[in-house]
């Protein structure tokens, strides 16, 4: 039934959980397993006056520190599993990718493009306020993708 299961990650709780799920999923169907980690671009707005909206060129500096470190992190996330995985299920076959973007956009993008047949996501992320703010990923997904999602909590 599943030949591909994709994965997306990010080191939080409800993530780790859908990690635990898909790697069930796909030991039992003998599907590949991959896993998505999507660093989310940090903007922003730079207008040329210096009043309302105006940055100062050193939060630019801070915001690609931020980026790369989150890169890092992300990194991490994706290399532990990926270990943790391969120690505990050897012959599962296991991808990890690491992107930039709009994550829901990038999921949705990468499980139409490569024939996945389920997406395993968490309830919740990392995202904190954010995910209030702009919507949570998992909700996103669902309202955009055509393939079956799975949403573990």
């Amino acid at each position: 039934m599943y030949k591909k299961v994709l994965v997306a990650i990010d080191g939080s709780e409800p993530s780790n959980n859908a990690l635990d799920h898909a790697v069930e999923i796909a030991t039992k169907f003998k599907a590949k397993l991959t896993m998505i980690a999507v660093i989310q671009r940090v903007m922003i707005p730079i207008f040329p006056d210096e009043g309302f909206g105006g940055v100062p060129l050193s939060a630019a500096k801070d915001m690609a520190q931020y980026q790369d470190k989150m890169r890092l992190v992300y990194q991490n996330v994706l290399e532990e599993a990926q270990a943790k995985i391969k120690e505990e299920h050897p012959d599962l076959e296991v991808e990890a990718i690491l992107k930039e973007g709009r994550p829901s956009a990038i999921i949705t993008d990468y499980a139409e493009n490569d024939g996945v047949d389920l997406i395993v996501m968490g309830s919740r992320g990392i995202g904190g306020y954010t995910g209030w703010i702009l919507g949570s990923t998992s909700r996103k997904v669902v309202d955009s993708c055509t393939r079956p999602i799975l949403i573990v909590k």
